[in-house]
């Protein structure tokens, strides 16, 4: 008896959008940064301007003011394009998961 109480008074909460009834306030405003998307496309770009500045900018080429900085371009757009690949591949992952009915907790689990 006291079981259906207790599922009684969770369903009234919840129909009366009490805080403890499981609703999320709506006073959150998403920003961008919230995006899934937002890292792996941080990542392609500064790749592709890394990728820019260690093999087609002339000023970094030898006989340029900062070829001395040609190496460290050149790693890091092979770092920056490892991270964008498996970010990519990893928030993929998640959003068919969350559209085919799985939880959001792939992305916390441990990958």
């Amino acid at each position: 008896m006291a079981d259906e109480d207790r599922e009684q008074q969770a369903l009234q909460a919840r129909s009366e959008g009490a805080p403890d009834g499981g609703e999320e306030e709506d006073d959150d405003v998403a920003s961008p940064f919230d995006h899934p998307a937002f890292l792996p496309v941080l990542l392609w770009a500064l790749a592709l301007w890394f990728g820019y500045d260690g093999w087609l900018n002339p000023d970094f080429q030898p006989g340029g003011e900062s070829h001395e900085h040609v190496a460290f371009n050149q790693g890091g757009f092979a770092l920056l394009v490892l991270g964008a690949i498996y970010y990519t591949v990893r928030e993929l992952r998640v959003s068919r998961a969350r559209e085919y009915g799985g939880s959001d907790a792939t992305r916390s689990g441990g990958e």
